[in-house]
């Protein structure tokens, strides 16, 4: 029971992190950081394999190193996906984006 409630909450994460990066990726052009997001991508894909890492079912001594593992997994995606999100006030240096009509 528990591996399975694991398994769901790691891909429906992974997918999530993924599909934020994609999203800041297209807010935010033209992309000045491209890599400051990257990190969401990337724990996207270990949230999908982490599922096939572990026995199905857990075993009692496994599980409190599978959840430790899971959880980290899963507040990082979180919070790298709250930071990528979250509108910036811009900083000096940036480059202005262009008017539609300018040239």
């Amino acid at each position: 029971m528990l591996s399975t409630v694991l398994d769901t909450l790691c891909w429906l994460s992974g997918f999530a992190a993924i599909g934020a990066y994609v999203v800041a990726l297209l807010r935010n052009r033209p992309y000045l950081r491209p890599l400051n997001s990257l990190g969401l991508l990337l724990i996207g894909g270990a949230l999908l394999g982490v599922p096939r890492l572990y026995p199905h079912p857990l075993t009692p001594e496994l599980m409190p190193y599978v959840v430790y593992i899971d959880a980290l997994l899963l507040g990082s995606a979180l919070f790298q996906g709250v930071s990528a999100l979250r509108r910036r006030k811009r900083r000096e240096g940036d480059s202005q984006p262009k008017p539609a009509n300018a040239q």
